[in-house]
């Protein structure tokens, strides 16, 4: 039997690989994820033409530019993701952007497969209009798989189903032939986001109080401790006096800073000092 047809994994071999995950990108998962992501990671071992596992694990740990690494770390990431998620942090954005207007810089730092993002820009554009000079969003995602499908802004209808009819005449085109049963952002909307790979764990952070809302939800419960403190307070570096950041709906900032104050549930509003 050709020794690349099948690698047989241990416990050490996952706790190996989970160690280079967190090493190299902060993020944390647990044993129970090992039958889905071994799978992936076989077919990688076999794609980069590596007889063992371990033979795999230990090239890409000897060279941080391996071709490997990005598809390593897509294997692990999780992209649970819509359109709109938790509308109450929409409603407090809304409200902010009217204050605002044209002068909000926006980044949503988990953006995953582009509902989130694209979430953002719909409610930019119906306040200022679509041909309204504004920054662009920046959309980051350590996933570089996610981020392929977020800038091709192809959704299935199912994955549109909370948006209202409006919305959807709008902001999306509808598809036919082989693109039956879904929609496309339309121009308008995808000029409103710049996509681009980005590991929040490596990245040389934006000058201070560079945008007035971040998005980064559901992504610190994936980190420990240190590395959420770490996180926020680069959060608020970036965000410029009375800023908002959003986070998910299970997360807090009670315990990693004081630079913060709750606004509404999970909303925080950038301290002044």
């Amino acid at each position: 039997m050709d020794t690349l047809t099948r690698s047989i994994w241990t416990d050490a071999n996952y706790k190996h690989a989970l160690k280079m995950l967190h090493d190299r990108s902060g993020i944390i998962v647990g044993e129970h994820k090992m039958k889905s992501s071994e799978r992936l990671l076989e077919g990688l071992r076999k794609e980069f033409g590596f007889a063992s596992i371990d033979d795999f694990l230990n090239a890409l740990e000897k060279d941080n530019d391996h071709a490997g690494w990005p598809a390593f770390i897509n294997s692990f990431t999780i992209n649970h993701t819509a359109f709109f998620r938790e509308p109450h942090h929409f409603d407090i954005l809304t409200k902010y952007i009217e204050k605002h207007r044209t002068d909000c810089a926006m980044w949503c730092a988990s953006c995953s497969t582009g509902e989130e993002p694209y979430s953002m820009a719909m409610v930019l554009n119906e306040i200022v209009g679509e041909q309204a000079a504004c920054s662009k969003i920046v959309a980051t995602d350590i996933d570089s798989q996610a981020l392929k499908r977020a800038k091709a802004g192809i959704y299935s209808l199912d994955k549109l189903s909370g948006i209202s009819e409006e919305r959807l005449r709008r902001h999306f085109l509808k598809g036919n032939n082989r693109f039956e049963g879904k929609a496309k952002v339309r121009p308008a909307l995808s000029a409103r986001v710049e996509f681009s790979e980005l590991n929040l764990m490596s990245f040389s952070w934006p000058k201070p109080a560079m945008f007035d809302v971040i998005f980064c939800r559901n992504t610190m419960i994936y980190f420990d401790r240190d590395t959420q403190v770490r996180l926020v307070a680069d959060f608020a570096r970036a965000l410029k006096p009375g800023g908002l950041l959003f986070i998910g709906h299970s997360e807090t900032l009670a315990t990693t800073t004081d630079q913060f104050t709750l606004l509404g549930q999970t909303v925080y509003k950038r301290n002044n000092r």
